[in-house]
């Protein structure tokens, strides 16, 4: 009976243990710089919660002047990604009539990999949308968002601000953190050794 007593407090112990702060991500290119188009994309790594990635891209038709955005982003051991959506404000070009403003995305597995899923989003639509939910939830490893299209009129163009929120959480068989380990280890320890010295005062 006195060991059960002494092991209660261990196990409270262990189950007070403080969980680990997330620190989501929170990019934007006004402030940290224009995000590239081109393979290996600039790449992030998420933490739980609701990552954000923020910027601005254009297609202005009469010139073909574009701007396309893309990045690579990891989700660590013992997590998952089971949230993308995508906000935009679209604003015609000035003097212009927009008819046609979209952006087209690939998910990719790794740093400019191989396809995942595809999603055209239409500017002229609602905002937000969620154009990968049927290849999500997704687990540890390193994807993209390779920016493969844009659309506008005829002797038109937009440009769009938006904001992509990569929402990640914890798995159900999540690694236990080390202080808690350490702290199981030595309360183990702890036990195995009063047990020791229990048969020897017996013996």
């Amino acid at each position: 009976m006195k060991r059960i007593g002494w092991v209660l407090p261990l196990i409270l112990l262990v189950g007070m243990t403080p969980p680990a702060q997330a620190t989501p991500i929170a990019y934007s290119e006004s402030v940290s710089g224009d995000l590239g188009n081109t393979a290996p994309f600039t790449q992030f790594s998420l933490d739980a919660g609701a990552n954000t990635v923020s910027g601005t891209s254009h297609f202005f038709g009469p010139n073909f002047d574009s701007d396309f955005d893309s990045f690579a982003f990891a989700v660590p051991a013992g997590m998952e990604l089971v949230g993308i959506s995508y906000s935009f404000v679209m604003t015609p070009l000035p003097g212009t009539i927009e008819s046609d403003a979209k952006t087209g995305y690939v998910l990719e597995n790794g740093n400019g990999g191989a396809s995942v899923a595809f999603s055209v989003i239409d500017l002229l639509g609602a905002s937000p949308v969620n154009p990968f939910g049927s290849a999500l939830p997704r687990g540890p490893g390193i994807y993209s968002l390779f920016n493969n299209s844009l659309e506008t009129s005829t002797n038109s163009g937009w440009t769009s601000d938006y904001t992509w929120s990569l929402d990640v959480r914890a798995t159900a068989t999540a690694v236990p953190e080390p202080a808690s380990m350490l702290l199981l280890g030595t309360g183990l320890m702890g036990v195995g050794a009063r047990r020791w010295r229990n048969r020897r005062q017996r013996g």
